[in-house]
């Protein structure tokens, strides 16, 4: 049975934010990613709401992304394929972060999964827009919609130098419109065909 990781945030999670609690499984992008996969698939899900890539955040703990990997890698192992999200906490003012800062964590992450074995998917999380209309814009500040629009290219740009695939999530789904960060119902499904599909690709090649 090949064993999929879904590693990231509250997208992964399935943070709904009109009522400031989670979507169910079957409509959170792992969980709609197991049932398309099938019977030779097991599909784990590890998102932590304010996660980072290796940022320690003073008002919400456990959320550094790094130090959680290295422990999920083994807590998981063996890991055929890691699909990694993250990057959206990052642009918060609180971390003073730059695009090149985030993509280093990014790496750091990946780095994490890939020495365990795994098969990496760098996923570009959705483009931050019309903050100022979220009820989280003073988490985020003014900084951070410039900061999220990089990063699809600056993790591309990862992805190639290292050999790992890259979906720019951005180009399937976007954040829905109440708070302008989350993934609606329909974004995780729309995410989770697009993963589906690069492993099918992967699966055909492998053959």
């Amino acid at each position: 049975m090949m064993q999929v990781l879904c590693y990231g945030d509250s997208n992964t999670w399935g943070y709904r934010p009109e009522t400031d609690d989670r979507l169910i499984w079957e409509e959170r992008y792992p969980g709609i990613l197991s049932k398309r996969l099938g019977a030779g698939y097991r599909v784990t899900e590890n998102g932590l709401c304010g996660r980072t890539t290796c940022f320690d955040s003073t008002r919400e703990p456990y959320v550094n992304g790094l130090e959680e990997a290295n422990v999920c890698a083994l807590v998981h192992a063996p890991v055929d394929i890691a699909v990694i999200m993250l990057g959206t906490n990052d642009c918060k003012d609180e971390y003073g972060a730059e695009v090149d800062n985030i993509g280093q964590g990014m790496e750091k992450v990946a780095e994490a999964f890939e020495h365990a074995g795994a098969h990496i998917i760098l996923a570009a999380p959705p483009v931050l827009r019309g903050l100022k209309k979220s009820p989280f814009y003073s988490e985020f500040g003014r900084g951070a919609e410039e900061k999220s629009r990089r990063l699809a290219a600056c993790y591309q740009s990862l992805a190639t130098r290292r050999g790992w695939e890259f979906l720019n999530v951005d180009t399937i789904a976007s954040a829905g419109n109440y708070d302008r960060i989350h993934l609606d119902k329909e974004g995780h499904r729309r995410l989770a065909e697009g993963i589906y599909r690069m492993i099918a690709r992967k699966e055909e090649r492998d053959e």
